[in-house]
């Protein structure tokens, strides 16, 4: 385990980035802008990077320990802390960095469930080939999380602990995850939805059943910048149909119920179970969640605007995973 000083530089005129060298080896490359793009940002409030200190673990142990020490701040992927240091929204003293800790990199399936490491990358989630055509909702994530450089630094267990309006809390809500936290002086379990964690955990595991037979889930977005970019509204999905086509289970979540609070949508679950997906059905069901929901506005879409497209993206992917289960 070591630490370095890491400064923030620029090679000619472009591309920006940090390199970490630890004991004369390469750790990692991060890049940015180029000049003239990061001068550009930096008029509009986006900075150079602060210098820090570094810690390299090996293993989920030494980092524990790194995190008992207090003042500790993760960097796994890299993809929202990064560019909240270039926008002074966080200023670490000290970072310990995941990337060496392989321990944690993994997907797996044992005795009915999945367990994914807190360091898998969204790249290793989509393309792992364990999921069939039932997990539409993570394959989907190939499509909607972002572009493939996103996808290949981003982890499981960072957009977890980021919170807010992410993508992967959603899609595990419905599928029914666990999420283990640990630190040194023991563990727990959580939901992945508005996940908070303590200063000295770590996300180590995400578990999650099997899916049965005609069951489906589904991923859907809305955003202006289609992939690269948080969405105006993102809704998951998951569904059981029984052999006569009701509704025998049903799980709903999307980014903003209250307010800018992603979460379940209890009442229009309620409202589909035991039901058909016809016609007065799905109509009911849009009057239920008009009720259920009041998102908040911001410069991406008025409230109403989102209410809208919330009804649509649910219906439609009701009416999605219905399809594909009974083809």
């Amino acid at each position: 385990m070591s630490d370095v000083n890491i400064t923030y530089v620029f090679v000619a005129d472009w591309p920006a980035y940090l390199r970490i060298v630890v004991a004369g080896r390469v750790q990692r490359d991060y890049f940015f802008f180029s000049k003239l793009i990061t001068d550009r940002l930096t008029a509009n409030g986006v900075r150079e990077l602060p210098d820090f200190s570094i810690f390299t673990p090996e293993s989920l142990d030494e980092v524990l320990d790194l995190l008992a020490r207090g003042g500790m701040t993760l960097l796994a992927g890299g993809t929202d802390l990064i560019p909240m240091m270039k926008r002074g929204k966080a200023s670490p003293v000290y970072v310990v960095d995941l990337s060496g800790v392989s321990s944690l990199r993994y997907i797996r399936r044992e005795k009915g469930y999945f367990l994914i490491g807190g360091r898998a990358t969204v790249k290793d989630l989509v393309e792992c080939g364990l999921f069939d055509e039932r997990y539409g909702a993570i394959k989907l994530l190939g499509r909607y999380f972002g572009v493939e450089p996103t996808r290949v630094m981003a982890t499981v267990g960072g957009n977890l602990a980021s919170g807010g309006e992410r993508d992967l809390p959603q899609i595990l809500e419905v599928l029914g995850a666990r999420v283990k936290l640990v630190r040194k002086e023991g563990s727990r379990v959580a939901g992945p939805l508005g996940l908070q964690l303590a200063g000295d955990e770590i996300i180590s595991e995400i578990v999650f059943p099997e899916l049965g037979v005609r069951t489906y889930t589904w991923f859907s977005k809305f955003e202006k910048r289609a992939a690269n970019g948080i969405g105006v509204v993102t809704a998951a999905v998951y569904l059981k149909l029984g052999e006569d086509g009701s509704v025998d289970d049903v799980r709903l979540t999307l980014n903003r119920v209250r307010g800018r609070t992603p979460g379940r949508l209890y009442k229009t679950e309620k409202a589909l179970r035991d039901g058909r997906l016809d016609d007065d059905t799905l109509s009911h069901v849009m009057e239920v969640l008009d009720d259920e929901i009041s998102p908040a506005s911001d410069f991406r879409a008025s409230a109403s605007f989102r209410k809208h497209i919330s009804k649509v993206l649910v219906v439609r992917s009701l009416m999605e995973c219905a399809r594909r289960i009974m083809a």
